[in-house]
């Protein structure tokens, strides 16, 4: 016998209690010692750090960009761009002694409906690196932060799109 179709508010009430289930899960138990720091992730894993953040580092030269060919949609960008400023304290925070890129700005036009087009792509572009970045993980430290940051990039892309409507 078939089930009952979901409603609405059964769907989104087991999409909400999710995180909370799986935040109860404890991947990597935190270290028996509380005074000492977390334990560093594998050398494998420094190298995907570092392909996230020169993708962070990408997004956010288009957000500058954006921002300056386009400054009428700063109330919609500037959200975007403080989480990707955060993620990067975050993940540069977990590889000492590494630098930060640098990439260059690209030339946007400066009507909003473009500018707001090529944020969406490169908001589209990092979000599958972090999904990639979430399986490729050795860490499940780093892997609960990589998924944070497509889970971030994922609801600013959604609010891109309603905003482009």
């Amino acid at each position: 016998m078939p089930g009952r179709p979901l409603s609405r508010r059964t769907t989104l009430g087991s999409a909400l209690a999710a995180p909370l289930v799986l935040a109860a899960c404890d991947i990597d138990p935190p270290p028996s010692d509380p005074t000492s720091s977390a334990t560093p992730e594998p050398p494998e894993d420094a190298e995907l750090v570092a392909t996230v953040v020169a993708a962070l580092v990408r997004a956010r030269g288009v957000l500058e960009e954006a921002l300056s060919a386009a400054p009428d949609l700063a109330p919609v960008l500037a959200p975007v761009a403080d989480a990707h400023a955060a993620h990067l304290d975050v993940l540069v925070g977990a590889v000492p002694d590494s630098e930060v890129p640098t990439a260059p700005r690209p030339s946007l036009p400066p009507r909003p409906a473009a500018v707001l087009a090529n944020v969406q792509r490169s908001e589209q572009r990092l979000l599958r690196t972090a999904r990639t970045g979430c399986l490729d993980a050795r860490s499940g430290d780093l892997a609960r932060v990589l998924a944070s940051v497509a889970a971030s990039t994922s609801q600013h892309a959604a609010a891109l799109t309603g905003s482009a409507g």
